[in-house]
């Protein structure tokens, strides 16, 4: 049975990734989601009932199994992100966006350029209004690796309840699909999706 581990991330990361999983999986069959995350759990549950599937959740250790199946063909699959709930509540989230196409910001020297990336990202966890969400494309994807300066910084943003949407292609061009290990790996379809349905959006 096919096992998507959401542990470590945010709505609306494990919300897509379920919403995705649904959709690849054949009528009768099932398959299992990991989180360590009570809201996402919660998120997750109620996305499964209003499009009428079934599943059975289970705990241990502070990790919640959700197996679900699917009974139909003919499932809504509604906008998973609608579900999300966000456990900062002392920050508001803006409607924009923020968009990465590189890991350093502006023209010129490029160790200013990493520098001045590192704290741009370090300041967006200080906004009173947090973006909706963020993305990254081409060089961007490197600032999701494990080994990348703002990691951990990006964890700290995601864990505010913003989602991190990280192309795919890119991810597989540059040969780092095995080390990003925040936000969710997503195709150009879906990071389209994204940037067209935010009134602004911001690149560094």
């Amino acid at each position: 049975m096919r096992t998507i581990d959401t542990r470590g991330q945010q709505c609306p990361a494990p919300l897509i990734a379920t919403k995705r999983a649904l959709k690849e999986t054949k009528k009768g069959d099932s398959f299992k989601v990991l989180t360590d995350n009570k809201t996402s759990l919660e998120n997750i549950s109620r996305f499964l009932k209003d499009n009428k599937t079934e599943f059975s959740v289970e705990e241990a250790a502070g990790v919640w199994t959700i197996t679900v199946t699917k009974i139909s063909v003919n499932v809504t699959l509604n906008n998973a992100e609608n579900y999300c709930t966000t456990e900062v509540p002392h920050f508001s989230q803006g409607d924009f966006i923020i968009v990465f196409s590189s890991d350093k910001m502006g023209e010129g020297d490029s160790e200013l350029g990493h520098l001045l990336m590192a704290n741009f990202i370090k300041a967006i966890k200080d906004l009173e209004i947090l973006p909706k969400k963020m993305v990254f494309y081409n060089n961007g994807v490197k600032l999701g690796t494990v080994d990348s300066p703002v990691f951990e910084h990006l964890r700290e943003i995601e864990k505010m309840g913003v989602g991190l949407f990280l192309c795919a292609t890119c991810a597989k061009y540059y040969s780092l699909e095995e080390k990003i290990k925040v936000g969710s790996l997503s195709n150009m379809y879906e990071i389209a999706q994204v940037m067209a349905s935010a009134s602004n959006i911001l690149k560094p």
